[in-house]
């Protein structure tokens, strides 16, 4: 019996001591992973972005998927796309969040940085549209629909795929977006035009623009695009009446003046006119 009792005793204590063995591993584990944010962040505030980085990379190899590695994942992210510009390091650091992170909100969010970094910084206009799809088939607003329709159609136009770029653009037209989406959208579809040499329907879609919302043209300056339309349908009167229209409004004065003083020049020699020599 005494011997039953004492071997008892035996695995409780060889029990206990696991238990605390593992409470102190796993104590020192998060103390670890605090210490790693900590330096981080002092890191951070002295300026020393790398080395900041350098630490948010450490915690995430060691933790992976626990709320400090994620927290660590967005805020390398957030330094290496705005503070030391590597839009590479960048991206692999938002997809880790996208991955891993329990939260539908911070999901997209890094999958919108994704996004905005592959348009506006590297200009990889086959990821941005694969990105900004991906961002459609996620919880969104209307007004972010037309946001990511929007740069999904400029990447088709920037890789000169025309085509889809205005299929792109009639979604957005038979859709019920906001006057500044659709303005904008129209203003993209009379560039494909020009760019294509679709000149009578690309003058035709700028003139309604200008006709229906007369201060809007103005600052996006439609009215120039309106001129250079008409130059390269070598209707050189045309274009320079709308100059004259846009003169007094347009912040470059100079530019238009000599840009009509050019536009006269082409049309006096023009065949037929005054100035062709024989």
């Amino acid at each position: 019996m005494a011997t039953s009792r004492t071997s008892r005793s035996s695995d409780l204590l060889k029990t206990a001591a696991v238990l605390v063995a593992v409470f102190i591993v796993s104590g020192c584990t998060f103390s670890a992973e605090d210490l790693e944010y900590e330096r981080a962040e002092k890191a951070e505030q002295a300026g020393k972005h790398e080395e900041a980085v350098k630490h948010y990379r450490a915690l995430i190899e060691r933790s992976g998927q626990t709320p400090l590695a994620l927290k660590s994942a967005a805020e390398a992210a957030r330094i290496s796309n705005y503070d030391l510009k590597r839009y590479k390091d960048a991206v692999e650091l938002y997809k880790h969040v996208v991955l891993y992170s329990p939260s539908e909100r911070e999901r997209i969010d890094a999958q919108k940085h994704i996004a905005e970094i592959y348009f506006t910084q590297t200009l990889d206009y086959t990821n941005s549209i694969i990105e900004y799809s991906r961002l459609l088939d996620l919880p969104h607003g209307e007004q972010e629909e037309a946001q990511y329709r929007m740069a999904i159609a400029r990447s088709y136009f920037y890789q000169n795929n025309f085509f889809q770029s205005q299929a792109e653009i009639d979604r957005i037209l038979k859709g019920k977006f906001d006057k500044t989406t659709q303005f904008d959208a129209r203003v993209l579809k009379a560039n494909i035009y020009l760019t294509t040499k679709e000149l009578d329907d690309g003058i035709k879609m700028l003139n309604e623009l200008i006709q229906q919302d007369p201060e809007r043209a103005r600052d996006e300056k439609v009215g120039l695009l309106l001129a250079i339309t008409y130059e390269e349908q070598k209707n050189f009167g045309k274009a320079i009446e709308t100059l004259i229209s846009i003169r007094d409004t347009y912040p470059g004065k100079d530019f238009i003046d000599n840009k009509i003083r050019a536009l006269k020049e082409r049309e006096y020699h023009q065949p037929g006119a005054r100035g062709l020599k024989k």
